[in-house]
């Protein structure tokens, strides 16, 4: 079973202490893999965290989540020993993402900011100075940060804002649910959905945080927990989830839920041929001739003239780099 530790600098693991000691793997390269194994992302090289703890589970950081489409409610993870130093080479280089950052299955970083980081991020937007470049949307940071400035320094600013948010949570503010922020919450709720936004905006409360640092949620989740759920299959439900829904209420919402949940979902989309491709094909780079490559194998002479600046970093990332460039 893996539970959050968020001690960890971004590539490590915990072990139990007698796993460590038996197998003798201190300071070693392992492999984690989540099931089912649908992306690369559910591989990630980890190095285990000497002497191990007390606890019969892993430990894993949290910007490996994502990643990995796991969360803590019982998820199990496999776990491979690599006992040669060949492996442990390729360990350390191809599945670390301070190495390998970048994945073009995920589009973007193999590491995701955390919610407790996100809330940090926007609590404190304004005291953090160590990062060169800086967008109201975290994950759009990291992107540009790896971008323009490679995988192993966008890995140190990572760490650095994961070392940030802990000193801010741990030292300087006590983000807390409150009974008071429940009670205005409710009463702002009393009004349309417009105006309920329009003061929640101008609040501070722990809930309102959530939603404008893109951590958890929405205004309109907000509305449906303290003001009213609204329209569900054309049947108006009137009560919040705060104030309990009647029984005709609570069967609407259940059944409108389920079909949201069917509807939203990709259990009826076949993905596992696309990913296995996407896979198979992600060793493909463009090299500084312009050429398509597979290894040393030339697939195509020139296909640079083809690729819009885009397929090579996002639009914020190559705006930062004309700015700065330009200056």
């Amino acid at each position: 079973m893996i539970v959050p530790d968020a001690s960890l600098r971004p590539n490590q693991i915990q072990l139990p202490a007698h796993v460590v000691k038996k197998f003798n793997i201190q300071n070693q390269w392992i492999i984690l893999n989540r099931m089912p194994s649908l992306q690369p992302g559910n591989f990630i090289a980890l190095k285990v965290s000497s002497p191990g703890w007390e606890y019969d589970c892993f430990g894993i950081p949290l910007e490996v989540v994502q990643a990995m489409n796991a969360d803590f409610d019982g998820d199990e993870c496999n776990l491979y020993l690599v006992p040669n130093a060949l492996s442990q080479a390729e360990c350390a280089t191809i599945l670390n993402p301070e190495s390998q950052l970048g994945c073009f299955v995920m589009q973007g970083p193999k590491l995701t900011p955390t919610q407790d980081m996100l809330v940090g991020y926007f609590a404190k937007f304004n005291d953090i100075h160590f990062l060169p470049y800086k967008h109201s949307d975290l994950s759009k940071t990291f992107q540009v940060l790896y971008d323009c400035y490679g995988s192993q320094q966008t890995f140190e600013y990572i760490d650095q804002m994961r070392q940030f948010y802990l000193n801010v949570f741990q030292r300087q503010m006590c983000f807390a649910l409150t009974l008071q922020e429940i009670q205005t919450l409710y009463e702002w709720g009393r009004e349309s959905l417009e105006k309920f936004q329009q003061k929640a905006e101008m609040s501070q409360g722990c809930l309102v945080t959530q939603v404008l640092s893109g951590a958890k949620g929405t205004f309109e989740h907000l509305y449906q927990m303290f003001g009213s759920i609204g329209y569900q299959n054309d049947v108006f439900v009137k009560h919040s989830f705060w104030e309990g829904l009647s029984a005709n209420e609570a069967v609407v919402h259940a059944k409108t839920s389920t079909e949201a949940l069917s509807n939203a979902s990709k259990i009826w989309e076949p993905g596992y041929s696309y990913y296995k491709m996407v896979y198979n094909l992600q060793g493909l780079y463009v090299d500084y001739k312009g050429r398509l490559m597979d290894g040393e194998m030339v697939i195509e002479n020139d296909v640079l003239n083809v690729l819009h600046y885009t397929d090579v970093m996002s639009v914020e990332g190559f705006q930062y780099l004309l700015d700065t460039t330009l200056q």
